[in-house]
């Protein structure tokens, strides 16, 4: 175990874990989503489906997870590079963070049902996936 590593709260180590997870779940349905890029057959169709509602489920629990390691822990790592982030702005009803969770729960919704209209190519999927799980990766040092 790296000196970085020790260094973490249990909190912040649960929601890099949670990050973790969801980064692999997200480039797993992206690699599998590339393996059948105009694919229109109902059996496909219906794994992204899963595949992007079991994302879903996994964001809420990095929300509650960073939500948790905010309250154990405020003086972590991650919330000390940017106590703004983590911490409810002037008049706000929530956070910097909750907010990003949400916009990207809500894409991940947005896509389910775009997916099962037919509306996407699962080329288009596989980069907006890859392209989350890379920015969940860089904001929380996963």
């Amino acid at each position: 175990m790296s000196n970085r590593e020790s260094a973490l709260s249990p909190w912040q180590k649960s929601f890099q874990q949670e990050c973790r997870t969801f980064v692999e779940e997200a480039e797993t349905l992206a690699d599998y989503a590339r393996q059948y890029p105009d694919d229109d057959e109902y059996e496909h169709s219906e794994d992204i489906c899963r595949g992007l509602e079991s994302l879903w489920s996994q964001i809420a629990r990095v929300k509650d997870t960073g939500l948790d390691m905010v309250a154990e822990t405020p003086r972590c790592s991650l919330v000390l590079k940017n106590r703004d982030y983590w911490f409810i702005r002037a008049l706000a009803d929530q956070t910097e963070f909750e907010d990003e969770c949400d916009e990207i729960e809500a894409r991940l919704g947005g896509l389910v049902s775009m997916v099962e209209r037919h509306e996407l190519e699962n080329l288009w999927i596989a980069g907006e996936l890859e392209s989350t799980a890379l920015y969940i990766q860089e904001r929380f040092d996963v």
